[in-house]
């Protein structure tokens, strides 16, 4: 009989020890990524990641950490228990930042099965102004040629973007703006001249121009020109 009631003892807190020991809060995260697509960049994005405790013990973050460009910030209290959700804002500052990027964000907790999640963020960074080509070269022309192109710039913000002082260095480069009022979404197109001395083979200038943004104060783009050499 003794035997019997410690073995059933034995039984209760081997239970009793296992519930403990397999009781442990989950982390699940329903949707980690999230694409954000196309912005102007200096602007700022924000998003907020939902995540749930599925475990059966109260889950702790502990911490929320993200790579450059990017803020986490806990919304929700730092113990989630049992059942319950919470939340993560994330503030993606794009200035700087062009074509595609992505960016993790870790949450750090008491998961012992994912102690270090990550969400994502990704998207592709416009400049504020899209210049178009960025960089104009113009081959095969003749010494004392004057040839004639065309820029193209295009208003890849929100707000309407105005433009002004546009200036040409050297006096073989010259340029015409046709509007001077880009509209969100807009395009207009600069009107190059560029001149070969007939002594050179080549001819390098700037195109300078003011914005009425605070992100993209200034533009310069820069024009070559190649000769090809005369044959004797």
């Amino acid at each position: 009989m003794k035997k019997l009631f410690s073995l059933l003892f034995a039984l209760i807190l081997l239970t009793l020890f296992c519930g403990r020991v397999l009781a442990a809060p989950q982390l699940v995260i329903p949707s980690p990524a999230y694409h954000f697509g196309r912005i102007a960049e200096g602007s700022k994005l924000e998003h907020v990641f939902s995540f749930t405790n599925r475990g059966d013990e109260t889950l702790l973050i502990e911490r929320v950490r993200s790579t450059c460009g990017c803020t986490g910030t806990l919304l929700s209290q730092k113990e989630i228990p049992p059942g319950k959700s919470g939340e993560v804002k994330i503030i993606f500052n794009s200035r700087g930042m062009r074509g595609p990027v992505v960016k993790w964000i870790y949450l750090y907790s008491n998961d012992p099965g994912t102690p270090k999640a990550r969400l994502q963020i990704n998207g592709i960074v416009q400049p504020e102004i899209g210049v178009t080509p960025a960089r104009l070269r113009l081959t095969d022309m003749r010494p004392g040629e004057m040839r004639e192109a065309f820029i193209t710039l295009t208003n890849n913000s929100e707000q309407p973007v105005f433009l002004s002082n546009l200036k040409t260095v050297p006096e073989a480069l010259s340029a015409t703006l046709s509007d001077t009022r880009l509209n969100p979404g807009a395009s207009t197109k600069i009107k190059i001249r560029l001149h070969v001395p007939p002594d050179k083979t080549h001819q390098n200038g700037y195109i300078h121009l003011t914005t009425s943004s605070p992100r993209t104060p200034k533009i310069r783009i820069s024009v070559f020109g190649i000769a090809r050499r005369q044959t004797p």
